[in-house]
C-alpha cells in the first residue's frame, strides 16, 4: 500500500496530478481542488497518500498533511460517501470548516458539496461527531471533547451558545460559521463573543 509520495509534478488537471518520483515512475493522484489549482509543472510536491483498492481499480488520493488524510478516511467511512465524494467535501470545505460543521450539526455546510443531499449531510454530521470523539485528529482542535468538562469541551459549549443565539436572530448556518472563528477567543465571555460575531455579520447583509 502506498502511503506517501514525493516528486516532481509532470501534469496537473481537474483534481488530478501526475507525480514523478526519483525512481522515474509517474503516479496519477487524485487531489482536492485547492491542491490542483496550486500545482505547477516541474514543481516538487510531497503528498500523504490514501490507496483505494477495489477489484477493478486501484486509485491514489493525495493530501498535503496527515490531518487531511485522517479526516478523509473518516469521511469515507460514512455510508454512501466514497473516495471521490470525500475528496469533493475537502475541495469545498477546509478541515477546520468540516470540524465546525460537525460540532454545530450544520447539514447546510455539507449540502454545499455537489452530490451531497440532506440525508447524507445529516449522516456525516452524526458519524463524524462520533468518530472525532473517539479519535480526535491531532493538529485540529475539534472542540468535541469527552463527557468530562475539559477546556476544549467548555470552549465547544461556549461556541454552541453563540451559534444558537445567532441562529435565533435569523442568521443562516453558512453566515454564522463564516465568522464564528473570528469572533475572539473561546475563553471570552458569551456576551463579548456574541457582540463580536454580530459586528462581523452586520456588514455582510
Amino acid at each position: 500500500m502506498i502511503a506517501y509520495l514525493e516528486g516532481q509534478i509532470l501534469l496537473s488537471g481537474a483534481n488530478l496530478i501526475v507525480l514523478k518520483t526519483s525512481s522515474g515512475v509517474g503516479y496519477a493522484v487524485h487531489v482536492s481542488t485547492q491542491i490542483a489549482e496550486k500545482a505547477t509543472p516541474e514543481e516538487f510536491l510531497t503528498l500523504h497518500i490514501y490507496t483505494n483498492v477495489r477489484e477493478d481499480d486501484l486509485s491514489l488520493y493525495g493530501f498535503e498533511n496527515i490531518e487531511e488524510k485522517e479526516l478523509f478516511i473518516m469521511l469515507i467511512k460514512t455510508s454512501g460517501v466514497g473516495p471521490k465524494l470525500g475528496l469533493a467535501v475537502l475541495s469545498v470545505l477546509s478541515p477546520r470548516q468540516i470540524i465546525d460543521a460537525v460540532h454545530m450539526s450544520s447539514t447546510e455546510s455539507f449540502s454545499q458539496v455537489p452530490g451531497i443531499g440532506k440525508k447524507t449531510a445529516a449522516k456525516l454530521c452524526l458519524d463524524l461527531k462520533d468518530q472525532l470523539k473517539r479519535h480526535p485528529i491531532s493538529g485540529i482542535d475539534s472542540g468535541l471533547g469527552t463527557s468530562s468538562e475539559t477546556g476544549s469541551t467548555l470552549a465547544g459549549m461556549e461556541i454552541d451558545a453563540v451559534f444558537s443565539a445567532l441562529k435565533n436572530l435569523g442568521y443562516s448556518e453558512k453566515e454564522i460559521l463564516a465568522v464564528l472563528r473570528e469572533a475572539g477567543s473561546p475563553d471570552l465571555p458569551f456576551e463579548l463573543r456574541l457582540k463580536k460575531a454580530l459586528s462581523l455579520l452586520t456588514p455582510l447583509r
